[in-house]
């Protein structure tokens, strides 16, 4: 018999994987080195993008996935994913072709996508009231856990050859036994189309923010390795570890997320943005370990509180039966800021000939501002 504790933890694991094509980030400096010794045209920009890409497929999928759960079943869909994400994220450790590693990353996206959404619609079918409330924060939680020991073991894989970094995807396989073995079948009550769908002022408000989040968060994690290694001469490892403190300073806001709402209200989003936009700016300054440090605190936190006030803003202004496709929009948004991040932030400095290394952090801690006024009109938005 199943127990209640392994059903859990098997239900919240899954999450870890959810941020993991950030993994490699700390790589990028060494991979491009690995790929353009074997092929000069393959340029930083390219190297950057097998971070990024996922998010296209992942964006994809993720409003697509109610399709395969009416074919598949929710566990099947579920452990589709995992099966994806285990195969084709190690199988770049093997391939030499650089279109072919695009391709993997792309699968590696469809992967995630599949049951994205589903890792928090499964809660709300098994749980109710405290319990679920519990289990959400637990997988924010969860979530970043994933991102630090993903972004960790790929630092340190890091040591033995650059292409063993993408052997950290084979963590996906002990997840998808747990989760097969422990989480029963579900079936999620489907909702008139017509009923969820919704556009208006409040949700193009909360896409677009998201949608710079996206690129702040997403330019701090893929610069922070090349600022370091590239620009500084200093080691892989170094750019690992605060990548790592990034990920684990976000779990902080995923736990006390609740009680930091309830004192601040809606002044928490802008606590979090100048967060955000002070964290980036700190990058640009010349490099103090502590200082550096702080600012990857800054960074994780505040997307965290970010994304957390925006998905907790959707649930508190929209019916019920709107929140499963406003909330679709808003990952939408932020995944097409992470698409876009190495051209905004690489591809186009390049063209116009503008450094690529501080720079970046100075047009994240930009967009912050503009974040900041977005918000301004966001939160004057009257309940109706």
């Amino acid at each position: 018999m199943k127990t209640k504790s392994m059903m859990r933890f098997s239900l919240l694991v899954i999450s870890i994987f959810l941020m993991s094509h950030l993994a490699i980030a700390p790589a990028i400096p060494k991979l491009y080195d690995y790929y353009h010794a074997r092929n000069t045209s393959i340029g930083l920009a390219s190297v950057e993008s097998l971070v990024t890409v996922p998010a296209m497929m992942i964006t994809i999928t993720v409003l697509l996935s109610n399709l395969v759960v009416s074919w598949l079943g929710t566990k099947r869909t579920v452990l589709l994913g995992l099966g994806l994400i285990g195969i084709f994220g190690a199988l770049p450790t093997f391939l030499t072709s650089f279109p072919l590693i695009v391709v993997c990353r792309l699968l590696l996206g469809v992967g995630i996508g599949l049951y994205n959404s589903l890792s928090i619609s499964l809660i709300s079918d098994f749980y109710e009231g405290d319990v679920r409330a519990q289990m959400i924060g637990l997988r924010t939680a969860f979530l970043n856990i994933g991102k630090a020991l993903t972004t960790f073991v790929a630092g340190y894989a890091l040591l033995i050859g650059v292409n063993y970094t993408f052997l950290v995807y084979l963590l996906a396989f002990p997840v998808l036994v747990l989760f097969y073995l422990n989480v029963p079948e579900t079936h999620q009550a489907q909702v008139a189309v017509k009923e969820a769908l919704v556009w208006n002022r409040k949700v193009g408000l909360v896409v677009c923010l998201t949608f710079l989040v996206g690129i702040s968060y997403i330019g701090a994690t893929i610069k922070i390795p090349s600022l370091l290694v590239t620009q500084y001469g200093l080691s892989t490892t170094l750019s690992s570890q605060l990548l790592t403190i990034l990920a684990f300073s976000g779990i902080i806001t995923g736990c006390f997320f609740g009680p930091i709402v309830k004192k601040l209200g809606d002044r928490t989003l802008f606590a979090v943005l100048m967060a955000m936009g002070l964290g980036n700016l700190l990058f640009t300054l010349p490099f103090n370990l502590p200082l550096f440090v702080l600012a990857s605190i800054l960074v994780g936190m505040s997307f965290v509180g970010i994304m957390s006030f925006n998905f907790y803003y959707i649930s508190k202004h929209f019916p019920k039966e709107q929140v499963h496709f406003v909330t679709s929009l808003a990952i939408t948004g932020g995944n097409i800021g992470v698409v876009l991040t190495p051209v905004l932030l690489t591809k186009l400095l390049e063209k116009l000939q503008i450094e690529t290394f501080i720079t970046p952090f100075y047009i994240s801690s930009g967009l912050m501002v503009i974040a900041c006024l977005l918000a301004y009109g966001l939160v004057k938005i009257k309940n109706r």
